[in-house]
C-alpha cells in the first residue's frame, strides 16, 4: 500500500503534563476507527474498511486495487467514506461543497452499510478534537492555535459534525456508537459557539460557490425529508 502521505506524520496531542506535548501517530486513529466498528456491532469487511477508509482520499489508493486485495464489498466501503472522488483526486470545488456531496452521501441507500464506518470514523476525529481543546486549558492563544489547524472556522467544523450525527441518527438510529458520538459532538458545539456551514475562507464563497453551496443545502435538506418519510 502507497505511503498515507501527510498522514503519515505524527500528530500533536494531548499533553502528558503543563509544557510536555504527546504525539499520537496517525495509524493509532486507523486502529482506533477499526475497534470501533467491531464495538458498535460491525462484521470483518466493515473493519477492514475501518482500517482503510482514508486510503482512497489521504493515500491515493485507486479502489480496484482494494478490492483486489480486500473484495469489492471492503472497496465500496471504503469508496462511500471517501470525501473526494473516487479517483482519490479532490474535485475543484470548496470545502463547503464537499462537505455536502458527502453530507447528502450519507442518506443514499448504498451508504447503509457504510453508515457505521463512518460513525467510527467521527467518533475517533471528535473524541481528538475534545482531547485536544481540553489540553489548551482554557488559554486564548493555545485554542486560536488548535483551531487554526483546520481548513474552516470552528462553527462549519462543529457544523459538519452535527450534520454528520444527524445523517446516523436519522438512517440508523439504532447504530451502537450514537451513544459514543452525541456527548461529543455536543461538546465540540459548545467549544465552536454554535455552527455555521459559510464560517470558511472568504476566498472559498464567491457568488457562484456560494449558489452551488445554497443549492446542495436544500438538497441536503431534502434527503433528510425522505429517509424520515420513508419510515
Amino acid at each position: 500500500m502507497p505511503s498515507p502521505g501527510r498522514h503519515s506524520c505524527t500528530r500533536q496531542g494531548r499533553r502528558a503534563g503543563p509544557g510536555q506535548p504527546v504525539t499520537i501517530p496517525y495509524v493509532a486513529h486507523l486502529l482506533e476507527v477499526s475497534s470501533l466498528v467491531w464495538l458498535g456491532g460491525g462484521d470483518e469487511a466493515q473493519a477492514i474498511a475501518g482500517l482503510l477508509h482514508d486510503a482512497i482520499e489521504d493515500a491515493g489508493l485507486d479502489a480496484a486495487v482494494i478490492a483486489a486485495r480486500y473484495g469489492d464489498r471492503v472497496a465500496a466501503l471504503v469508496t462511500a467514506c471517501t470525501d473526494s472522488s473516487p479517483s482519490g483526486v479532490r474535485e475543484a470545488t470548496s470545502w463547503l461543497e464537499r462537505k455536502i456531496d458527502y453530507l447528502v452521501a450519507l442518506y443514499l441507500d448504498d451508504h447503509a452499510e457504510a453508515l457505521l464506518v463512518t460513525a467510527a470514523d467521527k467518533v475517533s476525529s471528535a473524541r481528538a478534537i475534545v482531547d485536544d481543546l481540553v489540553a489548551t486549558d482554557g488559554d486564548e492563544v493555545a485554542t486560536e492555535s488548535f483551531w487554526a489547524r483546520f481548513t474552516a472556522a470552528p462553527g462549519a467544523i462543529a457544523w459538519c459534525y452535527v450534520e454528520v450525527l444527524t445523517a446516523v441518527a436519522t438512517c440508523q438510529p439504532d447504530n451502537g456508537l450514537l451513544p459514543r458520538l452525541e456527548p461529543l459532538v455536543a461538546l465540540i458545539l459548545d467549544a465552536a459557539g454554535g455552527m455555521n456551514p459559510f464560517a470558511v475562507g472568504d476566498d472559498e464563497l464567491d457568488e457562484v460557490v456560494l449558489a452551488r453551496a445554497e443549492r446542495g443545502l436544500e438538497d441536503l435538506a431534502r434527503a433528510k425529508r425522505a429517509v424520515l418519510a420513508a419510515r
